[in-house]
């Protein structure tokens, strides 16, 4: 998996712990809207995969709660968040430290949630989106369940199809609670990004339960013209979107042409992050 080597010191140099804040990014009055350990997480994250090695040293809570303007508990909560993804780790009596994981960068991490249009955006695709059907339809046992909502209620469902160069590379079925809508269906622009289309809409999507799965071709009722068994295989990807509340707002069962998508994994032993239970 690719590092970059261009912004990283050997180990041979020394290494200030307080120097790296150097190369922090923006202070904490210019960072991204969300919750506030969740900013002080990616802005760390950010420094530890640009210009540390596994094995390094971090500032101290302190150093960063002055570079970015943020008190030293919410530091600590940031710190929380990343040791419990496995990127720094916490020697008791001298420190917490760049992990082993911490020098692996998958590409396209399958843990990273965004939406299509900004993956494609990001993977320099020029894409066009067809809205293959918008529709209200009734809903399913299983999106009653997900949705909260009782049986015999009604879901809205979009399918769209995303064209690049000629061809289809990615299908889209979403399905999402009408009672997130602050506005009438037929008032919205659905060849957009569903995604922000509900972030705009007060919902904003910030984790997701996925199951990835190859098949040939869509499944029998997700099934259009223009995707035939010759078209594929695909990669499946069955998806409850979730707001930082909890609540799911989005359901969908997207398609990505399998000879122009993948997704990366980084895979660890549980043992050697105090992962597993009592032997």
């Amino acid at each position: 998996m690719a590092t970059k080597p261009s912004a990283r010191k050997s180990n041979s140099e020394s290494r200030d712990p307080a120097l790296a804040l150097d190369h922090l990014g923006p202070s904490g009055a210019a960072l991204r809207r969300k919750a506030l350990p969740r900013q002080v997480r990616d802005s760390i994250a950010a420094l530890v995969a640009d210009e540390m090695q596994p094995g390094d040293p971090l500032p101290s809570e302190m150093a960063f709660a002055e570079r970015l303007m943020v008190s030293r508990s919410t530091v600590r909560e940031a710190m929380k968040l990343l040791e419990q993804e496995g990127l720094v780790e916490t020697r008791r009596g001298t420190g917490r430290f760049a992990s082993a994981l911490s020098g692996l960068h998958p590409e396209r991490p399958m843990t990273k949630f965004e939406s299509i249009t900004k993956m494609m955006v990001e993977l320099g695709y020029e894409s066009i989106t067809r809205v293959v059907s918008a529709v209200t339809r009734d809903s399913t046992p299983s999106e009653q369940l997900a949705f909260a909502i009782e049986p015999g209620s009604k879901v809205f469902e979009t399918r769209r199809l995303r064209e690049y160069e000629g061809r289809p590379c990615i299908y889209s079925v979403n399905v999402l609670d009408p009672r997130t809508l602050s506005a009438a269906a037929d008032d919205i622009d659905w060849g957009d990004s569903v995604v922000l289309i509900l972030e705009r809409m007060g919902h904003e999507i910030v984790a997701s339960s996925a199951h990835i799965t190859v098949v040939s071709e869509p499944r029998e009722e997700d099934a259009v013209p223009e995707i035939g068994p010759e078209v594929g295989p695909w990669l499946m990807v069955d998806e409850q979107c979730v707001t930082r509340l909890g609540r799911c707002v989005l359901i969908s069962r997207d398609y990505h042409l399998g000879s122009m998508f993948s997704f990366s994994v980084v895979r660890r032993r549980e043992e050697d992050f105090g992962l597993s239970g009592p032997a």
